[in-house]
């Protein structure tokens, strides 16, 4: 049986990695451009750095929806998450059949999603950083868990099937909403505070202060949490931040690469939607601190895009 295409939506750091380690082995991946249309299409031969200096190469080929006349098999969005209601949008009006799996960080970002059928979330434990023209910088740190938020997984294993690589994993998850919530703590202290500080994502098992700060942060997220009834371990979260400080020492986190170049961040499904949360249950009093941080982000990112 022929292997479905795969559509990777965004030709950022994550996609070409992964597209890069989906064709070394014989898949059908295509990167598709979400935030712009129209253009030539392009083949490449993008150069992915990975861990115990290994180097992986192939050739990819990168094309916007404008090409594409239908879509038939899996549809991986790898693109920023304040696209996803554009992206939604353009998938809306294209023939065919096809899954679609979130590989991004964030709190109800498959809300565009809501109406189509086959719509899983990633939460990834990996990172990837541009570091030159068709080059690419990649860690992992585990295997990236997949599943529906119905919580039954119907699906799911046949998903991982075809986008599970050697050098970027993926596992089916049955409780993913509970993770997704974990690493999106995780990611409201290393998108807030690294860039605040203009650090690399190892500065928290280096340095006592910053990581008693994101300690802070995941407690308030915790207690939003438990206010829509999920169930988090603090302890457990802290832990694993300081797994990944310890893996991603040196990496850039993608907030602070954004504001460097210009771009804007991903802070409103983060911190900004943590504290939008709190709003909405009537306790703005539980997050003092991320949505400080939070506006900080959002007011530095909005400074450094003003620039000429």
């Amino acid at each position: 049986m022929k292997n479905p295409a795969i559509y990777i939506i965004g030709s950022g750091a994550i996609g070409k990695a992964l597209a890069v380690f989906l064709k070394l082995e014989n898949r059908d991946a295509i990167l598709v451009r979400g935030s712009v249309d129209h253009q030539p299409e392009e083949e490449n031969t993008i150069t992915v750095y990975g861990q115990d200096d290994q180097v992986s190469r192939q050739t990819v080929k990168t094309t916007t929806f404008s090409h594409l006349s239908d879509i038939n098999g899996i549809v991986l969005i790898t693109a920023k998450a304040f696209g996803n209601t554009a992206i939604a949008e353009k998938l809306r009006h294209k023939e065919g059949d096809f899954s679609i799996v979130l590989l991004q960080n964030g709190l109800n970002i498959e809300r565009p999603f809501d109406d189509f059928e086959k719509v899983y979330r990633c939460v990834l434990f990996s990172t990837s950083q541009v570091t030159g023209t068709h080059e690419v910088s990649f860690k992992t740190v585990t295997e990236s868990p997949v599943g529906n938020l119905e919580g039954d997984n119907a699906g799911t294993e046949e998903i991982i099937q075809q986008i599970h690589t050697s050098y970027f994993g993926f596992r089916s998850e049955p409780n993913i909403e509970t993770i997704v919530w974990n690493k999106a703590i995780i990611n409201c202290a290393f998108n807030s505070i690294c860039p605040l500080l203009e650090i690399d994502n190892g500065i928290f098992q280096r340095n006592t202060e910053a990581f008693e700060m994101a300690q802070t942060i995941i407690g308030e997220c915790v207690a939003v949490a438990e206010k829509y009834d999920i169930k988090l371990d603090q302890k457990e979260i802290e832990q694993t931040l300081l797994l990944i400080s310890q893996r991603a020492d040196g990496q850039l986190i993608s907030t602070y690469e954004d504001i460097r170049n210009k771009r804007r961040t991903e802070i409103e499904s983060l911190n900004l939607e943590v504290a939008r949360m709190a709003d909405e249950i009537n306790m703005p009093e539980l997050v003092p601190t991320t949505r400080t941080l939070g506006e900080m982000i959002r007011i530095k990112s909005n400074l450094k895009m003003a620039r000429n």
